[in-house]
């Protein structure tokens, strides 16, 4: 049977201790006991943090490195039970959105900005149907400047779910995948 895996999209900044990063250690953990497999960019942050979390839970975490950073980083984070190294950023990009059931969006910068607008249009076009679930209050503004400023509707804003905690990420996540 095939395990059912969330790729989370967050930033490379938090350290461990800090809020951001317990965050994403408490979502893949949660993710791990109801037994989802995670996948994340693979690197540091909230990406080694749910991993961490992920392994803790019993679990297993996928991460998608790539190329253009080999230069800056020294490889995968040290809980990853499987590192894919793509050849390019767009290449990464594919295999974060392919390789899951799922999206689970933490606050981040540039990089999760660009995961969360690939998959929305993604969903939005019809050519994926998965859930992706914002975590933070701040989403709910973010979505509602878009509206205004932009020609995004409510129509786009309903495909997506936003909340406020990890649990309840995993709980839309358990309901949307019908577990």
């Amino acid at each position: 049977m095939h395990t059912k895996a969330i790729t989370i999209f967050g930033s490379a900044q938090p350290h461990p201790g800090s809020a951001l990063y317990e965050q994403a250690r408490r979502l893949g953990r949660l993710l791990a006991k109801r037994g989802f497999a995670v996948v994340n960019g693979g690197y540091s942050g909230t990406m080694q943090a749910s991993s961490q979390g992920a392994t803790e839970g019993g679990g297993q975490a996928v991460g998608i490195t790539c190329a253009i950073f080999d230069d800056r980083r020294s490889g995968g984070n040290p809980y990853l039970a499987h590192e894919i190294h793509t050849a390019d950023l767009l290449a990464r990009l594919r295999q974060l959105t392919e390789r899951c059931d799922g999206f689970v969006v933490l606050d981040g910068g540039v990089g999760t900005l660009l995961e969360l607008l690939l998959v929305w249009n993604l969903l939005a076009v019809g050519v994926i149907d998965k859930p992706c679930i914002l975590v933070g209050a701040h989403w709910r503004q973010v979505l509602r400047d878009l509206k205004r400023q932009t020609q995004v509707n409510s129509q786009l804003c309903a495909l997506l779910s936003v909340t406020d905690s990890v649990e309840d990420a995993v709980q839309l996540l358990d309901a949307s995948l019908g577990r």
